[in-house]
């Protein structure tokens, strides 16, 4: 995770290197997968304890990347339109004031920020504009003129290329480079990044490609890329091909609808017993 997936503009990499990222950004992009990629990104530099952040491997970065950082919130989206309510803003509000459970600041995900209602923007602009302590509000939009005039005029913006093929890759090679690891516990952190049963199926889909590939340089001698090559030294022939039939069975499982927390605890199981092979 220390370097960006190709989601994040060049201006805000250079923010985040210079430590100058403001205190509300609205990131701008019709690919759904790009903004929530790219607010994982930030939310994680937000959260970060290394020295150049994201780092990827302190405590908050793991976290932030399973979902599971308690200074990180996500507002919930209702109804048909799938909005943020002013009932949800009035919550984030009230939690705003306690302090940050592990980090130096709070972190705001607000998706569909420009579908919100009047009510609810203007109950969040309060918010924006007298922070009880350091937060990072991230807005989510496909069209950030959505947003009131009163609450672009307090946010930078940034347009989001459509990136969500690197996303899969990245997301595919995380995992490919955990099960090179040497700690188990790599693999679990990877899998649990896979949170949207269309992303995970194509994620891993690409994970199988990489194995298949892995498995022709194992016998070959044959392979460019870098991943490639490091799992033809990590696995066995027989392990490769093991991992390609549990990625199979984990993607017949998200078809079925079984839940993708449970999926990944299965599948973190197996191909650590695979590698073995």
């Amino acid at each position: 995770m220390g370097d960006c997936v190709g989601v994040l503009p060049s201006e805000l990499k250079k923010l985040m290197d210079e430590g100058k990222v403001p205190h509300a950004v609205a990131l701008e992009s019709d690919d759904e997968a790009s903004l929530t990629a790219a607010a994982a990104e930030l939310a994680a530099y937000a959260v970060c304890k290394g020295e150049k952040r994201p780092c990827g491997r302190c405590k908050g970065c793991m976290k932030a990347k399973s979902g599971n950082h308690p200074d990180i919130y996500t507002a919930a989206l209702e109804g048909k339109k799938q909005i943020v309510k002013i009932s949800e803003i009035r919550k984030i509000c009230a939690d705003s004031i306690i302090k940050p459970n592990e980090s130096d600041c709070k972190v705001y995900i607000i998706p569909n920020a420009d579908n919100m209602e009047t009510a609810a923007q203007n109950a969040f602009l309060k918010l924006m504009e007298e922070p009880p302590q350091p937060m990072l509000f991230i807005l989510l939009c496909a069209d950030s003129s959505g947003l009131l005039m009163t609450i672009r005029s307090r946010c930078t913006a940034f347009h989001l290329e459509g990136n969500a093929k690197a996303q899969l890759g990245q997301l595919a090679e995380d995992i490919a480079r955990a099960i090179c690891s040497d700690r188990e516990i790599d693999l679990v952190y990877a899998l649990a990044a896979l949170n949207e049963r269309t992303q995970a199926v194509e994620a891993l889909t690409r994970l199988s490609e990489c194995l298949r590939e892995a498995a022709v340089c194992s016998i070959t001698g044959k392979g460019s890329d870098d991943i490639i090559r490091k799992l033809s030294l990590s696995v066995s022939v027989k392990g490769l091909m093991k991992m390609q039939e549990d990625i199979f069975k984990a993607r017949e499982y998200i078809d079925r609808n079984v839940g993708l927390n449970l999926v990944g605890t299965v599948l973190s199981v197996n191909l650590n017993n695979s590698r073995y092979l």
